[in-house]
């Protein structure tokens, strides 16, 4: 075996490795009871680089989750409006993580056929209050859409997403 091809195997190797090491974490800290939304968001951003499939974020999760996207809203900073995307919502009592995706409303049909912008987490909502009080933590340039949903649809995972993990 010459010296490139043991190279090419040992970051294979290593490169399967991290993955696997990843994938552990996110489950462990997605899947423990009283792990905050932020903890939650944080290990999202770790496992998953922008650009991922969405479908793939999904199905690595395995819980229910909510499509949501925003008809409305108001843009009040300089520069050019950034696209209404759509995300995905997992609820833990009565905080949320947010995935956020390029999939742009109104052009593509549902969040999952966007890629991965980058996970955040909701405060509590207020029930006196008609907003929603959100924390963008996301991936570096990744766009944070901080509108409320005000329409919803609640799904659990696709089957035909696929079943890699």
């Amino acid at each position: 075996m010459n010296a490139r091809l043991a190279f090419l195997i040992a970051a294979l190797l290593t490169w399967v490795t991290g993955v696997a090491s990843a994938d552990d974490e996110l489950s462990r800290i997605w899947r423990t009871p009283g792990k905050s939304v932020r903890e939650r968001a944080d290990a999202v951003n770790r496992a998953f680089t922008n650009g991922t499939p969405v479908s793939v974020v999904a199905v690595t999760l395995k819980t229910k989750y909510t499509r949501c996207m925003s008809s409305a809203r108001v843009w009040i900073v300089d520069g050019p409006e950034l696209p209404n995307t759509l995300w995905l919502s997992y609820r833990f009592g009565e905080e949320q993580v947010t995935i956020g995706t390029t999939a742009v409303l109104g052009r593509d049909l549902d969040a999952l056929t966007g890629k991965f912008t980058g996970a955040g987490y909701s405060l509590p909502v207020s029930r006196s209050s008609e907003s929603t009080n959100r924390i963008w933590i996301g991936q570096p340039d990744g766009a944070a859409n901080r509108s409320q949903p005000v329409r919803s649809e609640t799904n659990s995972t696709p089957a035909a997403a696929g079943s890699g993990r």
